[in-house]
C-alpha cells in the first residue's frame, strides 16, 4: 500500500471515529431536550426546579469520585493501549480508587440530605439522586475513549439515555413523580456501566485484584490540586441553583434551569470538539509548535462561528424556545430579556474553553489551578452580592463577567505565553 492510500485510509478512519463519537455525544444534548419539557408539563416548573437542584448536587459530588480520571485516565489509557498488563493495572486501580472515594461522598451526601434544611425538605428526591453519583464510579467511558473504542462508548451512552427516556415517559405521570427522574437517570447509567465493565474485563481478560497501596496514595496526592480546581468550577455552576432555590424558591429555580439548559447544551457541544481534537493537537504541538497552534486556531474558530450562528438563530426564536420547554406564559414574559442576555454566555464559552484547553496543551496546569481558584472565589462573591437585588438576571450577568475574566487570564497565560516562545 503506497503512502497516499495509507493517508486516505487513516483520514477515513478518523472521520468515522469522529462521526461515531459525535453520534454518541449527541444523545447527551438531545435527551434533556426531550425530558425537560415533559417533566415541566407534568410536574410544573417548581418540580423541575427540585430535580435540577438534585442533579446539580450530584454533578458536584461526581467530581470527587472521578478525581480527574476522565482527563488523566483517558490520556494514560491511550498511552498504554498496546500493553495489556499496564491497561489491567490502570483499569483495576482506577475502579478501586473511585469506589474508595465513593464512600466519603455517600456519607457527605447523606449528611447534607438530613441536616441541611434546603435538602432535608426533599429527602426522597435527593436520596434517589445519589444513584447518579454511584453510577459514575463504574463508568467505562474514559477507558473506551482512551483506547479509541468509540463504537462501544457510543452504544453504551445511547442505550443508557434511551432507557432513561423510556422510564421517564412511562412512569412520570403525576405532579409528585419528579422525585424519580434522577433515579431513572442514575439507574439507567448504572445498569449499562456495569455491562461495560463486564465487557472490558472479558475482552482483555483482566484479573480482579487489589492495587498497591503506594500507587493509590501517590495518585490521590498527585492529582489532589487538579481535582480541587474542578470542584471549584463545579461549585461555580452549582451555587446559583442552590442559592436561587433557597432565596427565591423552586419555581425560580425551574426558570433558571431552563436558561441554564441552553448554556449546558452549548458547553456539551463545544466540549465534544475539544475532547476529540485534544490528543491530535497535543501530538502536532509536540512535532511543531507553529503548525499545532494553527491547527488549534482552525478548529476553535469553526467551533466559535458555529456557536455564534446557533445563538443568533435562538435569539430570533426566543419565545418558541421557552414555550418548547413548557415555560408558563407568565414566565415567558418575565424571562425574555434575561434569556436573550444568557445567550452571550455560550458565545464567550466558545472562546474560554479552547483557551482552557490550550492551558493544558502548553503545560500550564499550575497557573490553571490558580486561575480557577481566583475566578471562582470572585464569582461566588458576586453571586452572593447581586442575587437578592437582581435575581436571575444578576446570576447571568455574573456568569458573563466570569467568562470574560477567564478568557483574559487564559489568553495571557497560554496563547501569549506560546507566542513569546
Amino acid at each position: 500500500m503506497d503512502l497516499e492510500k495509507l493517508s486516505l485510509l487513516l483520514g477515513n478512519k478518523k472521520t468515522k471515529n469522529f462521526f461515531i463519537y459525535g453520534l454518541g455525544q449527541a444523545i447527551n444534548v438531545v435527551s434533556p431536550l426531550l425530558v425537560i419539557p415533559y417533566v415541566i408539563a407534568v410536574c410544573g416548573e417548581d418540580g423541575f426546579g427540585k430535580v435540577g437542584l438534585g442533579f446539580s448536587l450530584s454533578l458536584f459530588l461526581i467530581l470527587i469520585v472521578d478525581y480527574a480520571f476522565d482527563v488523566k485516565g483517558t490520556k494514560e489509557a491511550s498511552e498504554k493501549r498496546d500493553n495489556r498488563l499496564q491497561l489491567e493495572k490502570l483499569y483495576i486501580r482506577t475502579i478501586f480508587i473511585k469506589c474508595l472515594l465513593l464512600l466519603p461522598v455517600v456519607l457527605l451526601f447523606l449528611l447534607l440530605i438530613f441536616f441541611v434544611p434546603l435538602f432535608s425538605e426533599e429527602k426522597l428526591l435527593f436520596t434517589l439522586s445519589l444513584s447518579i453519583v454511584v453510577a459514575q464510579a463504574f463508568t467505562p467511558i474514559w477507558f473506551f475513549q482512551g483506547t479509541e473504542q468509540y463504537t462501544a462508548a457510543s452504544i453504551l451512552n445511547i442505550c443508557s439515555k434511551g432507557l432513561y427516556l423510556i422510564l421517564v415517559y412511562t412512569f412520570i405521570t403525576s405532579k409528585t413523580d419528579y422525585v424519580y427522574v434522577n433515579l431513572f437517570l442514575g439507574g439507567s447509567a448504572f445498569l449499562f456501566n456495569i455491562a461495560g465493565m463486564v465487557y472490558i474485563i472479558g475482552k482483555y481478560s483482566f484479573r480482579i485484584m487489589l492495587p498497591g497501596f503506594k500507587d493509590v496514595t501517590a495518585i490521590l496526592r498527585g492529582d489532589f490540586s487538579f481535582c480541587l480546581s474542578q470542584l471549584f468550577l463545579s461549585a461555580r455552576q452549582l451555587l446559583p441553583v442552590g442559592l436561587i432555590s433557597y432565596f427565591l424558591g423552586y419555581e425560580f429555580t425551574g426558570q433558571y434551569k431552563i436558561l441554564e439548559q441552553v448554556i449546558t447544551s452549548s458547553r456539551t457541544f463545544i466540549q465534544v470538539f475539544q475532547r476529540y481534537f485534544y490528543p491530535i493537537v497535543c501530538y502536532k504541538m509536540a512535532e511543531n509548535v507553529k503548525e499545532g497552534t494553527l491547527f488549534w486556531k482552525k478548529y476553535s474558530s469553526y467551533n466559535f462561528l458555529l456557536v455564534v450562528v446557533v445563538m443568533i438563530a435562538i435569539a430570533f426564536m426566543w419565545k418558541d424556545v421557552l414555550y418548547f420547554f413548557n415555560a408558563s406564559p407568565k414566565s415567558v414574559g418575565e424571562l425574555q430579556f434575561v434569556f436573550l442576555l444568557s445567550l452571550f454566555v455560550p458565545v464567550l464559552m466558545s472562546v474560554s474553553l479552547p483557551l482552557e484547553q490550550l492551558m493544558f496543551i502548553t503545560g500550564k496546569e499550575r497557573s490553571y489551578t490558580k486561575i480557577v481558584f481566583t475566578v471562582t472565589t470572585i464569582n461566588i462573591a458576586l453571586v452572593l452580592s447581586v442575587l437578592n437585588i437582581f435575581g436571575i438576571m444578576g446570576v447571568i450577568i455574573t456568569m458573563i463577567a466570569t467568562e470574560v475574566l477567564f478568557i483574559s487570564l487564559y489568553f495571557k497565560n497560554s496563547y501569549l505565553h506560546l507566542s513569546h516562545n
